[in-house]
This record gives structure tokens, sequence and C-alpha cells, in this order.
């Protein structure tokens, strides 16, 4: 005659073996997804930085064609999703620092959000 106990751990074994692997491909399955979302984040700022890097060579190289295409791509940037939202300041600001001297305050205004400030000058700010 088998024991008790042996015939409980036999039956809570069988219950929970599938449970146990259901949850190891539930956990599983949350880590590959959330992998997937990292990865395309960091996929997303590669690029955005790419743009930004080929945008600010054209603006600086002075030929106004590349200024003209730099700073159209600088303002699509800036409204497209590609732009994550914790790198909108530093392209903003990478944006002030070279497109308002080239293109001038005016065409800034256009691709800044209206409540950036706009400062020029050669003083102590700037």
């Amino acid at each position: 005659m088998i024991p008790v106990w042996i015939s409980v751990v036999g039956v809570v074994m069988t219950v929970l073996s599938p449970l146990l692997a259901l949850g190891g491909v539930a956990l599983g399955a949350y880590l590959t997804r959330k992998s997937d979302r990292e990865l395309d984040t960091w996929r997303h700022r590669e690029e955005t930085m790419r743009m930004v890097r080929w945008a600010v060579e054209q603006i600086l190289d002075g030929d106004e064609a590349g200024t003209d295409a730099g700073v159209v791509t600088l303002r699509s940037l800036m409204r497209s999703e590609l732009l994550q939202p914790e790198d909108y300041d530093l392209v903003a600001a990478l944006t002030a620092a070279v497109a308002i001297d080239r293109v001038g305050a005016a065409a800034y205004a256009e691709i800044a959000d209206a409540e950036i400030e706009v400062v020029e000058g050669d003083g102590e700010d700037g």
C-alpha cells in the first residue's frame, strides 16, 4: 500500500509542473519583449543621432544648399516620432547652437518650441 503523503506529493507535482512551465514561458516572453523594446529605443536613438550629426555637418559646411538641407532635417526630426522625449532638449539646444548663427533667429523660431526663448549676442551669456 502506498502512503498517503506520496499520493499527495504525486498529485501536487502533477498539477504544479504544468503551472511552473507556464510561469517560465510567461517570464521568458516578458523578458524578451522588454529586451525588444530597449533595443528598439536604442535603434531609434542611434538613427536620431546619425541624422543630427549629418544635419549639423551640412549646416557647418557653409554651402547654402547644405545649410538648407540641414535645417530642414533638424526641423523634421524635432517634429517626428523618431526623436525620443529625453533627447528633445539635446537636439533643441544643438539646433539652437548651430542654426541660429547660420540661418538667423527668425528661421530658428520656426524650428523651436514656442516656449524656448531665443537669445542672441556675444555678451556674458552667449
